[in-house]
């Protein structure tokens, strides 16, 4: 598929500036300022990759062109689509270019019907692609894509446009949402690690409630979200999670949060609407995370964050207080120097 460059800045609502005899050429890729070719369009959202932009062959770039101006090369050699938010522009003009999964859409679907039971219900447009196993009652909506080696047992319902990778296991009765992803290897809806001590030994709690996907929600690769033991476990609409994340029983996040890789919540735990999450953050059971909280990489959350808090350590505390204490952390070998010559 390709766009002009004037349909480009139409679609995309942004302003060309220079080489406007461009407007009609033809954009068939995306690509990196370092890397792309006379057919490709590239951006810019930050600076340390201004040095590119006299060497790139990009036939255009996306940028705000109020923050560059004054550092571009005199004789420019492509055209600039000027924009406030660059990176956001550049999130849209991959879903121009590709669907969200680059899976080829069917009228039909490609399945064996050994594998698919008589009551499950499949929804107009949708492709179910071989070595799929769905279980009796369960219902996938219009204009799916289930890939190879997806198991969803029963009692499932997944809603409209949603994509499920290969090896996706979506235990029984979970509840996908409209326009979800789910990536390759991901488990949804398994038991969650409960269980009551008698003596020495752990008796398993059977978890009787499920796993709800609101409207699009993104799940990494190798990432599992445990059922709740009673009640759900719910990933509210909008919210993106990372590879290799584990969310455990009866937890609740909110709207569009966006937690990192190799992140975990222990049960019970409440996460707030707009929430970041970087990298390794852990936060324990029963707690509450505000709304538009950020923590940083490797955080430890072991009490409730207000609305609003950016937090970063283990166990986490303000940033402004963690950045002190890791200038007077530096310090501490030469104040105990001056201490034991006291």
């Amino acid at each position: 598929m390709s766009y002009s460059i004037a349909e480009i800045a139409k679609l995309l609502s942004l302003n060309i500036i220079g080489k406007e005899n461009f407007a009609d050429y033809k954009i068939k890729n995306i690509n990196s300022l370092k890397d792309a070719n006379g057919d490709e369009i590239s951006f810019i959202a930050d600076r340390k990759y201004i040095k590119y932009l006299n060497t790139t062959n990009a036939a255009a770039v996306i940028m705000d062109f109020s923050l560059l101006k004054d550092e571009l090369p005199t004789n420019l050699k492509f055209a600039i689509l000027d924009t406030k938010n660059p990176y956001l522009a550049f999130a849209r003009m991959t879903q121009l270019f590709y669907s969200a999964d680059n899976v080829e859409s069917s009228n039909g679907f490609v399945l064996d019907n050994d594998f698919i039971d008589k009551t499950a219900l499949i929804g107009e447009g949708t492709v179910i692609y071989p070595n799929v196993y769905i279980e009796k009652a369960s219902r996938i909506g219009e204009n799916c894509k289930i890939l190879p080696g997806v198991f969803i047992g029963q009692n499932v319902i997944i809603g409209d446009n949603v994509t499920i990778y290969p090896n996706v296991t979506v235990y029984s009765k979970s509840i996908i949402g409209n326009n979800c992803i789910i990536h390759a290897g991901s488990v949804i809806g398994s038991d969650g690690f409960g269980y009551a001590k008698d003596g020495k030994e752990y008796v398993k709690i059977i978890h009787l409630g499920n796993t709800i996907l609101e409207d699009d929600v993104e799940i990494g690769a190798s990432t599992s979200i445990d059922r709740g033991a009673i009640g759900s476990t719910i990933i509210k609409k909008g919210t993106k999670i990372d590879n290799l994340v584990q969310i455990a029983h009866n937890v609740s996040i909110g709207e569009n949060c966006a937690l990192a890789s190799q992140t975990g919540i222990a049960g019970s735990a409440v996460i707030g609407n707009n929430v970041i999450m970087g990298g390794q953050v852990g936060v324990a059971g029963h707690l509450t995370v505000g709304d538009n909280v950020i923590i940083a990489a490797q955080s430890g959350i072991s009490h409730d964050i207000k609305d609003n808090e950016v937090v970063a350590g283990s166990p986490a505390i303000p940033i402004k207080e963690w950045r002190v204490s890791m200038v007077l952390f530096k310090k501490l070998p030469e104040l105990f120097n001056k201490i034991k010559k006291i």
